[in-house]
């Protein structure tokens, strides 16, 4: 995609405005540097820092700047004497932006624009005054995906001149397994899926080990892991300045099953008003405006009020449940305690953890499928208010009826049987409207001879989900 916006920027010799976001860790500034050390002609990178007096980010800019493997042209001229801010910066920059086709890279553009809130202002006049009249391609990157949308809404100055706004997410289930290499099963690429959430660091760190489990058994052995240590630079960069969101995480993540109500985190944190006061406050943050976290209501319905909240990220779930809670332990030299706790927890973890990836795969598929089980347009778990009932997965059509009841066996070794059918079976007399749904079973294993579901889906299956 960068590459067709260059080449854009090459034939019409006007600029191009690009906002990319994504999660910390997630790539972001690897790909652009990857891109621009590619692309053949000349580029600049300059980053935010956060907390960093402008005196300091100004040095570290001319820094990266002459340290481009293709300079811009006259750059060692334009950065003798060090800038004394962004816009001076800036100014400078323009004089080395003219008529050959180049890339200038803004990292972290929110924690500069910290430092000088009216930074986003100035590029505006910058860029209509004269970037935008030369083939240069500005790429604006930041992790903080709340403040990127913001900076580009109707009140700010840059509203109206993106051209592309691109996310560079994860890797999904497919990529995980393509970056993990060799002939992997696919229930392994899922347990990878679990513990790194698909960050590319951490699959890398994941590549040198037998299985995930095995991965995190060697990271719970000693302090400052990768599998430790990236959490807490995200959480830090997401939220340094909101412990009561902090709180709540915890106490979602410490859960077994990892999805509670708000009355269960409230109760957490001590009950009473003040208590569902400061959670009420953490959902804003977690929920609005980090994305931290994901809503889930029975069957889709967003009238319910028996919403529940889990950790979205696959990895940062996987973190509050084995790693967060064992920190102090593996710090005073009891990893043996860590690393017990994982293996006891792991198996019924992991059997609701998939769940979510699940559901995604399903919707993915159902074009695909047979029959009425084609007309999905939704999946989401279904469960009452008493606790008697819950299934997996429901799947419905476009009216919001039900098509298909599942249900997710995510086992070591046993297949879906007589008694996981017979559970599924009644989500036909207790879903409205699902006397006719089909029945799912998604188990690794598959199911046992003489089950009559009229749908298997294993592994291998839900793999198929996310590649082309």
């Amino acid at each position: 995609m960068l590459d067709d916006l260059l080449r854009l920027v090459a034939e019409s010799g006007y600029g191009r405005l690009v906002a990319v976001r994504g999660r910390r860790q997630v790539g972001k500034s690897r790909l652009a540097e990857h891109f621009a050390a590619h692309s053949g002609v000349p580029y600049g990178v300059v980053a935010g820092l956060k907390g960093t007096p402008v005196d300091i980010q100004m040095r570290r800019a001319v820094q990266t700047l002459r340290s481009s493997a293709n300079p811009l042209p006259g750059i060692d001229a334009v950065t003798a004497a060090t800038p004394n801010d962004w816009q001076d910066l800036l100014s400078r920059l323009r004089l080395v932006v003219q008529d050959t086709p180049t890339i200038l890279v803004f990292d972290e553009f929110p924690w500069a624009w910290e430092s000088s809130t009216w930074l986003d202002g100035l590029l505006q006049s910058l860029w209509d005054g004269d970037f935008s009249r030369h083939p240069v391609l500005v790429l604006l990157i930041g992790s903080d995906e709340a403040m990127m949308d913001r900076l580009f809404e109707h009140d700010r100055p840059l509203f109206g001149r993106l051209d592309e706004q691109l996310v560079v997410r994860p890797f999904n289930p497919a990529e995980t397994a393509l970056a993990l290499g060799g002939d992997i099963a696919a229930r392994d690429v899922f347990d990878a899926q679990l513990v790194t959430g698909g960050f590319p660091e951490l699959i890398a760190h994941a590549r040198r080990f037998r299985s995930a489990t095995t991965m995190v058994e060697n990271s719970l052995s000693r302090p400052h892991t990768l599998l430790a240590d990236i959490a807490q630079l995200n959480l830090a960069g997401e939220l340094s300045d909101s412990a009561g969101a902090r709180l709540v995480l915890n106490a979602i993540g410490a859960d077994e099953v990892g999805a509670v109500n708000f009355s269960a985190i409230a109760a957490t944190l001590g009950g009473g008003k003040a208590a569902e006061t400061a959670v009420t406050r953490a959902m804003k943050v977690l929920v609005d405006v980090k994305q931290i976290l994901a809503v889930d209501f029975p069957g889709g319905r967003l009238d319910s009020r028996l919403k529940r909240y889990r950790i979205a990220d696959p990895y940062l779930r996987f973190w509050f449940r084995f790693v967060e809670p064992q920190l102090r332990n593996i710090e005073i030299g009891r990893p043996d305690l860590a690393v017990e706790a994982f293996r006891r927890s792991w198996p019924t973890w992991r059997g609701r953890a998939i769940e979510p990836i699940v559901r995604e795969a399903v919707l993915r598929l159902a074009p695909s499928l047979a029959g009425p089980l084609a007309g999905i347009e939704s999946v989401n778990a279904w469960w009452e208010r008493t606790g008697t009932h819950e299934f997996d997965l429901i799947g419905a059509g476009h009216d919001g009826l039900p098509l298909a009841a599942g249900s997710v066996k995510w086992r070591e070794n046993q297949p879906f049987n007589d008694r996981d059918l017979a559970k599924l079976a009644a989500a036909r007399s207790v879903i409205p409207h699902a006397e006719r749904a089909s029945l799912l079973a998604v188990s690794p294993h598959g199911v046992a001879p003489g089950v009559g579901v009229d749908l298997v889906l294993d592994a291998a299956d839900l793999l198929t989900a996310w590649q082309a």
